[in-house]
């Protein structure tokens, strides 16, 4: 499979279509990877998992207190 690239800056023209501020180029599937970066490891995982929880409890303490103080 391949991918198409940008080797600028992807922007949004008057009428929503995308525009490349830079040349096209095509990227084939196994390059992508090399393009992306490592993979997260399960440690990674645990952690976003780990902060995701603490930001919705905090919203949603928040919202429950705004909610009982009103």
């Amino acid at each position: 499979m391949k991918f198409i690239a940008c080797d600028g800056d992807w922007t949004v023209g008057a009428a929503g279509e995308l525009q490349c501020t830079g040349q096209l180029v095509s990227v084939a599937s196994g390059e992508m990877q090399s393009l992306m970066g490592p993979a997260l490891t399960w440690d990674d995982v645990s952690e976003l998992q780990g902060e995701a929880m603490v930001l919705f409890a905090t919203v949603f303490g928040f919202l429950v207190l705004k909610k009982v103080l009103k």
